[in-house]
């Protein structure tokens, strides 16, 4: 029983990459997880903000969920473009006035910059928007990005687990039922 004043728009969440990951592979994998859709029909695309070119990105399956739907899509960007933002580029049927979601991706920065100002020293300092070089600044801003991390490794790995539960009980569905199956071709035998 779907009602038709409900919101049956694409909801996204979105998920930046880890320190670690950028730091190791000199890369990092934007995530978007969209959600409570209908209908099923969804296409998910990325660009670079403000670009035309439609960049390579992966999805997974459109999964129902009760009686809406979910899709995730992703995009891993090399060092060369790490300093620029990026969009996904959602389009559905139920987007609000018709018009397509574009979700901004933040670029990936490094929060420190090391300045030398002679050989023999150098100043450790911060560069926000308004060139400020404030550390308190500096540290606060560092501190709400670990904290970010920190709930979209957290978000990720509770819809790992979510995942992987929803599979374990398929499994035990399906074998049941063929268990089921096979005891009632059994005692029509007898």
């Amino acid at each position: 029983d779907k009602r038709t004043d409900s919101d049956f728009s694409p909801k996204p969440t979105i998920f930046l990459p880890s320190a670690a990951e950028t730091n190791l592979h000199k890369a990092g994998t934007y995530l978007c997880l969209l959600e409570k859709f209908f209908p099923k029909v969804i296409r998910v695309y990325w660009k670079e903000k403000d670009g035309e070119k439609i960049l390579e990105s992966q999805e997974g399956n459109t999964i129902k969920t009760n009686d809406r739907y979910m899709k995730f899509s992703w995009l891993t960007v090399t060092e060369d473009s790490m300093a620029k933002e990026h969009s996904c580029i959602v389009k559905h049927e139920n987007n609000k006035r018709g018009v397509d979601q574009e979700i901004l991706f933040p670029p990936i920065g490094k929060a420190f910059t090391t300045i030398n100002v002679n050989p023999r020293d150098s100043v450790l300092r911060h560069e926000n928007v308004n060139n400020a070089t404030d550390l308190e600044d500096c540290m606060k801003g560092r501190k709400d990005m670990l904290q970010l991390q920190v709930t979209t490794t957290y978000a990720f790995y509770t819809y790992l687990i979510l995942f992987f539960k929803s599979m374990v009980h398929l499994a035990f569905v399906v074998f049941c039922l063929f268990r089921r199956a096979a005891m009632s071709c059994d005692d029509q035998r007898s």
